[in-house]
């Protein structure tokens, strides 16, 4: 188990327990697919989003793209099936201000330069991060509906990307062959990029930038993942069979959330793990 999820889960007082069962239900028909998406809003260059204004944000579906007091953050918004309102917030990607003050207050800015440079600045000028694209043609940044950030051309060539996407999987959800989860929440701390792959090979495999962490090891070519209403993940046959099932301890509010390394279930607003990948 790798140190990030060691502690975390130390701050939740609780522990992970891998095991398989013998009983499963299925995500339903329709149920979603958790990838897939093309660009939606824009911030051109020559424009900035503020902290602490009404200008301090770019949305596309269940992502959103935020600047607060000295630092960034693109997070996705999960809702339970058959829910309206209960949901569950991940976080994606952040870049920060190394010295956090202890109070944050700063109007910090994500800035798109007429150069084409995007940066992470405080009010006072002072850069916290920046993507090192000037004068490579960069027209504006682009939040995907599949939840990447996209630095683009008037043409539509890609100079820079984050390269992030889904990193939760709600119950009822299917995670395609050759389809993966990915979060970045943990690259400033740990310098980790967490990964669950639905490889064309059939095998599901969790990775910590490129080690393998944990796998179904499961070789049917064409499987999908699947999350139930009962909190189970599960390797899925073209055909439907299930070669693969963890133990079912959850419910139609689990989840799989990859930069944690597991699958949870909310209850009253706070995160239980139920089951690890690792």
């Amino acid at each position: 188990m790798s140190f990030p999820l060691r502690r975390a889960l130390a701050a939740m007082g609780a522990a992970l327990v891998l095991g398989s069962a013998s009983t499963f239900t299925s995500p339903t028909a329709g149920a979603a697919d958790v990838n897939g998406g093309s660009p939606g809003p824009i911030l051109k260059a020559c424009h900035n989003l503020r902290a602490l204004t009404s200008n301090d944000r770019l949305i596309n579906g269940p992502y959103t793209l935020s600047v607060f007091s000295e630092y960034v953050q693109l997070s996705q918004n999960v809702v339970f099936p058959g829910e309206q309102s209960v949901g569950y917030e991940a976080i994606n990607w952040t870049r920060t201000n190394p010295r956090m003050p202890a109070t944050a207050t700063d109007q910090t800015l994500l800035a798109l330069y007429c150069n084409g440079d995007l940066a992470i600045r405080r009010s006072n000028g002072t850069v916290l991060w920046h993507s090192n694209t000037a004068n490579r043609g960069v027209t504006r940044l682009a939040l995907t509906s599949g939840g990447n950030l996209l630095l683009l051309t008037a043409g539509g060539a890609v100079v820079w990307q984050a390269g992030t996407g889904s990193s939760t999987m709600p119950a009822n959800s299917i995670l395609p062959s050759n389809r993966k989860l990915t979060s970045d929440r943990n690259v400033e701390g740990w310098g980790v990029r967490d990964s669950l792959s639905m490889q064309t090979d059939g095998n599901l495999v969790y990775r910590q930038n490129v080690k393998v962490v944990w796998q179904s090891n499961t070789h049917v070519p064409g499987s999908r993942a699947g999350l139930t209403t009962r909190g189970q993940l599960a390797v899925i046959t073209p055909d439907g069979r299930y070669i693969w099932m963890s133990r079912s301890v959850g419910s139609r509010h689990s989840l799989l959330d990859v930069g944690l390394g597991g699958v949870y279930e909310l209850v009253d607003n706070n995160v239980t793990p139920v089951w690890g990948l690792g």
